[in-house]
C-alpha cells in the first residue's frame, strides 16, 4: 500500500512552517518543476498569504 499523495494545502502549511522556523527556501523538499514545489515556495515567500493582503490597511478603500 502506497502513501496517499499530500494535499496542496498541507504542502503550503509546510512552506509557511519552514519560513517561521527560519529555514531557507532551498529547504523545499518537493521536486523542482512540480506543482507542490511551486506551492511550497509561494507559501514560504508569503507565509500569511491572501489573508494578510486582505487585512493590510492600504488595501481598504
Amino acid at each position: 500500500m502506497s502513501a496517499p499523495e499530500q494535499s496542496l494545502a498541507s504542502v503550503a502549511k509546510e512552506g509557511r512552517e519552514a519560513r517561521y522556523r527560519g529555514d531557507p527556501d532551498s529547504a523545499n523538499p518537493h521536486p523542482e518543476g512540480s506543482e507542490a514545489h511551486a506551492v511550497w515556495r509561494r507559501a514560504w515567500a508569503m507565509p500569511d498569504g491572501e489573508a494578510a493582503e486582505r487585512e493590510a490597511p492600504d488595501s481598504r478603500a
